[in-house]
């Protein structure tokens, strides 16, 4: 819980540069960026990614962070393709000050043998392609890229291909509306533990100050993935 904890509070003085308060960050974070729970017909829960995954249906702590900016406020260069801006997005959420404490505090205590190829520097996360088969931080592996889509699996290592007590997807996404003239980012979170047995009305495993936690995360890393891809 203590990088978690770090993380999270370091993300908020980054949010305002440092220079206000954890409050003033927060209150921000809930102006600029909407957070809702996922629905049940949400299509991540269609996909066979979710159900390789999440083989037995366990709950999760379900939601999604959406950002609209204005395209005229988006690189010329990624105004008319959402894949080269879902990518940019992609690398802005995991190369930015939102990821950055978290990335540190793994590279330097849960770099275990076997991750020697993962990526663990943000500057290599600036620029990745975040193909298939892609891991990084000795906790995150992409395990689809549908080119506007891609989902990220979390919680457990890599090195633990199998179902885990700590298990969860992180589906980023970016898309453009022509008529609106704006573009629509989106992260979507399922956390749950793919290994344990289902049981029948049973609620998702997040310890209360954890949900509270990840739920301030998640805005954190959507309104900092946003700097990539502004002009």
């Amino acid at each position: 819980m203590g990088i978690i904890r770090t993380t999270f509070l370091t993300g908020l003085w980054g949010v305002t540069g440092g220079v206000a308060s954890v409050g003033v960050g927060m209150a921000y974070l809930a102006a600029s960026t909407s957070l809702i729970d996922l629905t049940k017909d949400d299509p991540i829960f269609k996909s066979k990614t979710y159900a390789k995954y999440n083989p037995k249906g366990n709950p999760a702590l379900q939601d999604v962070v959406t950002k609209r900016i204005p395209l005229s406020k988006i690189r010329p260069d990624l105004r008319d393709n959402e894949q080269a801006l879902t990518l940019e997005f992609c690398r802005g959420v995991w190369s930015r000050w939102g990821f950055w404490t978290q990335s540190k505090l793994h590279e330097r205590y849960d770099k275990p043998p076997g991750t020697e190829n993962y990526l663990w520097k943000v500057s290599d996360l600036a620029v990745a392609k975040y193909e298939t088969g892609l891991k990084f931080s000795n906790h995150f592996e992409v395990v689809n890229n549908e080119g506007n889509e891609i989902a990220v699996r979390c919680g457990g290592s890599p090195l633990e291909p199998g179902l885990r007590n700590s298990d969860g997807l992180v589906v980023i996404s970016a898309k453009i509306d022509r008529d609106a003239q704006q573009a629509e980012f989106s992260l979507k979170s399922a956390l749950f533990s793919s290994a344990a047995p289902f049981v029948e009305g049973a609620g998702h495993p997040i310890p209360p100050k954890i949900e509270f936690m990840h739920r301030w995360y998640v805005r954190m890393l959507v309104q900092s993935g946003i700097g990539k891809v502004k002009s």
